[in-house]
């Protein structure tokens, strides 16, 4: 099956030499040629305006400002966020060590403290 798809391929795809006249019928279809003097005489003569020739590298050097004024805002603005983190870190961090502090220094109570001394045992009268 795929033979004969390959063999119609190759037969509709073959080299055909055109006609004798197809030349001479394409350049009667083609539209006619314009001359130099047409072409010069539909330049405009005036020069570009100087925001014509300006605006677009203003554009882009105002893009480029604001690309770097945003860029910076941002960088300061996280700077700022990881500054006020790191304050919350350290202050709970502060905190932790007081508190451990405290339980070390109920412990070392605990242990300086002399042992409780037990009543002396009650003989049994009955």
């Amino acid at each position: 099956m795929s033979q004969d798809i390959e063999n119609e391929l190759r037969r509709a795809m073959r080299a055909i030499d055109p006609p004798a006249d197809f030349t001479a019928r394409v350049m009667r279809n083609l539209p006619p040629r314009a001359t130099v003097t047409a072409i010069a005489a539909a330049r405009p003569a005036a020069r570009p305006s100087l925001w014509t020739r300006l605006s677009a590298p203003v554009a882009l050097a105002a893009s480029l400002l604001v690309a770097i004024v945003l860029g910076q805002h941002m960088a300061t603005q996280q700077a700022e966020r990881q500054q006020l983190a790191g304050l919350e870190a350290s202050r709970k961090l502060m905190q932790a060590l007081r508190v451990t502090s405290q339980k070390l220094d109920l412990a070392y109570e605990a242990v300086q403290r002399p042992p409780p001394v037990a009543p002396p045992a009650e003989e049994n009268r009955s």
